[in-house]
């Protein structure tokens, strides 16, 4: 198979284990929205890490962190994050402005530990594979874009740090669903080059990977799960059965493009 014209990758879990800075930021907002509280310890870490792959959005990590220190039960919440999430979101008496100020504290938080030390935030958040490799995959096709629900800010200082250079950074402030991400730039392409471009796009949550293959209109994306991101077994297992996404190992995406199929 021809390599794409256009790479589409998701940031956090497929090009950066950003899993310390996670942990610390969730931390730190959560001595912020719930001050009476004490602080999360570090010996939460590990259970945070195993259920980081529940979360959809950054405004929920937070809310993880502070449901493992109240001692909710990790079965459940592998099980049905979902509930679980809303449960604790109805038990607060702020619960209509929690989502907001939780997303708006963990990006505030962000900020402040990059004005106060910029090194110490980027060194938490560590790349995959290494940079050369990483430099080299993503000036195969014509244009690798990076498409993420982080804030396009805080994937750009990382990015720059690590001297890896994108065509185009989509980030959470665009607004739009990956899906409409990749049908603007097949759209652009298209406009620019006379022909629908080929597009992969990879990603490591398979509930976004599920969802592209319900539009007709996308049918032809390649899609790829990231088993090294923030994943679970079964979750790699169903990808490994789909007729339509493909299960991609660090080893094959280290090696480029022409490895992933």
């Amino acid at each position: 198979m021809a390599i794409p014209d256009i790479l589409a990758i998701d940031f956090d879990g497929v090009l950066c284990d950003g899993m310390a800075e996670y942990f610390e930021t969730s931390r730190r907002t959560c001595v912020k929205a719930w001050p009476r509280e004490k602080a999360p310890g570090d010996a939460l870490l590990p259970a945070f890490r195993r259920l980081r792959p529940v979360i959809f959005t950054g405004w929920e990590m937070p809310l993880l962190l502070r449901a493992i220190a109240r001692g909710q039960a990790e079965v459940d919440i592998l099980r049905n994050w979902a509930g679980v999430r809303d449960h604790e979101l109805e038990a607060e008496p702020r619960a209509h402005e929690l989502k907001n100020l939780l997303t708006h504290t963990l990006d505030d938080t962000r900020r402040e530990w990059i004005a106060a030390n910029r090194a110490d935030w980027i060194a938490r958040n560590v790349p995959y594979c290494g940079l050369d490799e990483l430099r080299r995959l993503v000036g195969e096709p014509e244009r690798a874009v990076l498409v993420t629900t982080k804030e396009g800010e805080f994937a750009r200082l990382i990015l720059d740090d690590w001297g890896v250079k994108l065509a185009d950074i989509q980030g959470k402030e665009a607004g739009t669903h990956k899906c409409d991400n990749l049908r603007a730039l097949i759209a652009a392409y298209t406009t620019s080059h006379g022909r629908r471009p080929r597009v992969w796009f990879i990603e490591d949550r398979l509930e976004t990977l599920e969802h592209v293959t319900t539009h007709p209109d996308l049918e032809d994306v390649g899609l790829f799960l990231a088993a090294w991101g923030y994943n679970t077994p079964e979750t790699r297992a169903r990808a490994q059965a789909s007729q339509r996404v493909r299960l991609l190992e660090l080893d094959q995406f280290r090696r480029g493009l022409t490895a992933w199929t």
